[in-house]
């Protein structure tokens, strides 16, 4: 298979369907549903080939939940920018990886330069460091990777405190490791399952994941959080959160921060949903002290509108990182390029260049389309908001800080959940459900962009036809 004319028919045929199908998504229903039987019927492999690629590729938009609809308002999944998915298609034909240096130079540097942008609007020092990883649950395992560096090192040493971090001593000859002691992470009660996840993969046994439950604006509660790390014994982290999945609730960052000092421990702060914010003179107050974490999480594949996938650690001192992927691996890393080989401080070897996405973005269009956008689908919500608080069959479960927002019909959880149901299947709109407090509640997540009232309004009215 060559990248031959036929091939470039192909290619061009593809964009502009692509194209197409974008600016016409309006038109058509946001999924047609179907059982994952008819669509495997659909699908079925036959290795003779023979296929048509147009074909084909027209039955995956058409069978494809439609993100870029105006009445998709459901999980965190942005319809992605179009310099983005742009972007993907150089980063896959070039094809290039940057866990290591030499494998790819230019790759390597772009993402050295995207993740120091992303640091310097957080505010972090020169002496952090982070990489591009897949996402989320990928950037919350690094950074408790990094935690337990520390942590370990504090505990083998007696020192590691905030005081003498800058100047570590040396370890005496006669020092002896202390008994080992079990290492807890306190989190929220509506922490992301990657927290709990992560520390299952780290040896963390899941009773020393310590969920620390919520305030009435569904925050965590710090007078709880001091209670644990007082009673707690050894805690390796304290985990916030920045716009929870739940809610979109944005932890008291500032307090925690100084309760993490307090205790000696590490605070990183998964905010892969609303790290953004940072970029909005508007919506910045939302992570007052973000820059104050140990490590944080922070995902433009989702509120930076990038294609997935493209995650991003971050760890404001750089030495913790090294220390949790200290390996030897001389037929990849050399020493003389140690400050550029990527794969030395991340769990992936493999390792797609997907900044250049966000780097291409930069570059053409700057940061207005992402303050705009962010801004945009914030008070979308906050408009849904006002209608259920105007309305007499729905109630709110809060106010909406940024574009996830909780309601529900005042029923009982079986309606509620059938509603939902109802709903996606019809086509008409796209919403989510969890639990939240024990109550089965509706959730929307405002991110597209080109939502306006008018989507917000037939959403709700086809919400009701469904009850």
């Amino acid at each position: 298979m060559l990248f031959d004319p036929k091939m470039r028919a192909l290619a061009h045929a593809t964009v502009d369907a692509l194209f197409d199908h974008v600016e016409n998504v309006a038109g058509r229903r946001v999924v047609d549903w179907q059982t994952s039987d008819d669509l495997r019927a659909k699908v079925r492999i036959d290795d003779r080939g023979g296929a048509e690629a147009m074909a084909l590729i027209r039955l995956l938009m058409e069978n494809a939940i439609q993100l870029h609809h105006p009445a998709y308002m459901g999980h965190q999944v942005c319809p992605p920018f179009p310099s983005a998915v742009i972007g993907d298609l150089v980063i896959s034909t070039l094809n290039q990886s940057t866990a290591v240096f030499e494998m790819s130079p230019i790759g390597t540097v772009i993402e050295q330069e995207v993740v120091r942008w992303l640091a310097d609007r957080v505010g972090y020092p020169s002496t952090s460091l982070g990489t591009a990883v897949s996402g989320g649950s990928a950037a919350n395992l690094t950074a408790l990777l990094a935690a337990r560096a520390r942590w370990m090192e504090k505990r083998e040493s007696g020192v590691g405190g905030r005081e003498s971090e800058q100047n570590p001593p040396s370890p005496t000859p006669d020092s002896r490791p202390p008994t080992p002691a079990r290492a807890t992470i306190l989190c929220s009660a509506d922490a992301h399952y990657s927290i709990a996840r992560a520390a299952s993969i780290m040896g963390i046994a899941s009773d020393d994941v310590i969920k620390i439950p919520t305030d009435a604006e569904h925050r965590i509660d710090v007078r709880a959080l001091e209670t644990a790390l007082r009673d707690g014994g050894e805690v390796m982290a304290i985990v916030a959160t920045s716009g929870s999945t739940a809610t979109g609730a944005f932890d008291d960052l500032r307090t925690i921060a100084a309760l993490r000092d307090k205790y000696d421990t590490w605070l990183h702060v998964d905010a892969a949903h609303g790290a953004s914010v940072v970029l909005s003179d508007r919506l910045r107050p939302l992570v007052d002290g973000l820059d104050l974490a140990d490590s944080l999480a922070w995902d433009p594949h989702k509120m930076l509108w990038m294609s997935l996938s493209l995650g991003v650690i971050l760890v404001r001192e750089e030495r913790w990182l090294r220390r949790a992927f200290e390996a030897d691996a001389p037929y990849l890393f050399n020493a003389e390029r140690a400050g550029d080989n990527i794969g030395e401080m991340t769990i992936q070897c493999s390792k797609r260049n997907d900044a250049v996405k966000l780097w291409l973005t930069l570059q053409t269009s700057g940061t207005r389309p992402f303050v705009e956008a962010m801004e945009h689908v914030t008070d979308m919500a906050r408009y849904l908001y006002e209608q259920v608080t105007a309305s007499d069959d729905f109630e709110a479960m809060h106010v909406p800080s940024f574009n996830i927002f909780c309601f529900r019909h005042r029923s009982d959880d079986e309606t509620n959940a059938a509603m939902r149901e109802k709903l996606i299947r019809s086509g008409q709109a796209w919403i989510t459900s969890t639990v939240l407090k024990g109550q089965r509640v509706l959730r929307v997540t405002m991110i597209n962009p080109r939502t306006e009232r008018g989507d917000v309004d037939r959403m709700m009215a086809a919400l009701r036809r469904s009850s």
